[in-house]
């Protein structure tokens, strides 16, 4: 992988369950941006490894889709919504440098 990293964004302030966590372990309560990059490009294999992000969450499932991934811009780089974790790995997700916690709340568009 290239030395360009972009770190998925987690948010604190809105805890809902969202379904089960990647990890298997937990319930995801916490909502996550990952970058489009982890798409298209390359998956960090430390979070590839962690299972971050892929757990079943609701929100892209519900509805007349199988698929509701919303694209948001934020900063210049280009981030899918509709992902969650749970608190554990949101915390492991940043002590390992692959995720950063948001100063802001989570965008009302993508809500």
């Amino acid at each position: 992988m290239s030395e360009h990293l972009c770190k998925a964004i987690i948010f604190k302030d809105l805890e809902d369950v969202y379904g089960p966590c990647g990890c298997g372990m937990n319930l995801a309560t916490l909502p996550i941006l990952l970058p489009r990059d982890w798409a298209i490009l390359e998956r960090p294999s430390q979070a590839e490894q962690d299972d971050f992000g892929k757990g079943f969450d609701f929100r892209r499932t519900s509805g007349f889709t199988c698929n509701q991934v919303f694209e948001h811009e934020m900063g210049g780089v280009e981030y899918l919504a509709n992902f969650s974790c749970c608190t554990e790995c949101a915390e492991k997700a940043v002590a390992c440098g692959y995720a950063v916690w948001s100063e802001k709340s989570y965008p009302r568009s993508l809500r």
